[in-house]
């Protein structure tokens, strides 16, 4: 079974509000670096026949940049485009708009390499698999994914898994959902209308994922 992990991130956030919130992080990019650092050597060690794909939209330094090109399979940087309305989209008031469109342009990018996977998991950037995790619930071919709560309407973000058929509906749908992203719809619900859709194996127990909470540095325990 081929895997891929697909790692949204951006370690330098601009100092602009979110819808909800007038503090976008919490932690400078240094310390977002450290913390992203921490999401690739646990994917690493925990998913088996994987590769990593790291999406980035970040001006860095070439200390960040070298590591992050030796450590991963795959690696894109938005910033490097010198696109400022795609880049404007990642430091959007909307949070869902900023995550739909990295998700976006790494999707159309592994479907444009014909790049070959069965499963697609994907992590935030700075969050991390610990102890709890265990691939072996993994090891098949489902879509998986965790209710916020138990709640349909809202479905864990932060880790997920796609069969690769259904990683691109997901491709399709996002690319559907601008007026969702405007209207900052948390991403959360929007991944829930989609998933309703169809299909998906619900995941009941903790996930096994640790991470930072950028507004308030709160430690999520999925």
């Amino acid at each position: 079974m081929k895997n891929i992990t697909l790692i949204t991130s951006i370690i330098d956030t601009p100092n602009l509000p979110l819808s909800y919130t007038n503090v976008r992080s919490v932690f400078n990019k240094q310390e977002r670096f450290e913390q992203t650092k921490k999401t690739i050597s646990t994917i690493r060690e925990k998913i088996p026949d994987n590769k990593l794909f790291l999406i980035e939209c970040s001006p860095l330094t070439n200390e960040e940049r070298e590591y992050f090109i030796s450590n991963v399979d795959y690696f894109y940087n938005v910033y490097d485009t010198k696109n400022i309305q795609l880049i404007n989209r990642m430091h959007n008031k909307s949070k869902s708009m900023g995550e739909g469109t990295l998700t976006i342009l790494a999707l159309k990018y592994l479907f444009e390499k014909n790049i070959e996977f069965d499963n697609l998991f994907k992590i935030s950037g700075r969050y991390w698999l610990n102890d709890g995790f265990d691939y072996c619930l993994y090891d098949n071919f489902n879509s998986m994914a965790r209710r916020i709560f138990d709640d349909p309407n809202n479905i864990v973000c932060c880790f997920y898994k796609l069969s690769r058929d259904m990683t691109q509906k997901w491709l399709d749908f996002l690319i559907n959902s601008e007026k969702e992203f405007y209207n900052c719809i948390g991403y959360e619900v929007i991944f829930a209308n989609f998933l309703n859709q169809y299909s998906y194996q619900l995941i009941k127990n903790k996930i096994g994922v640790h991470g930072y909470v950028s507004v308030c540095g709160g430690l999520l325990d999925a």
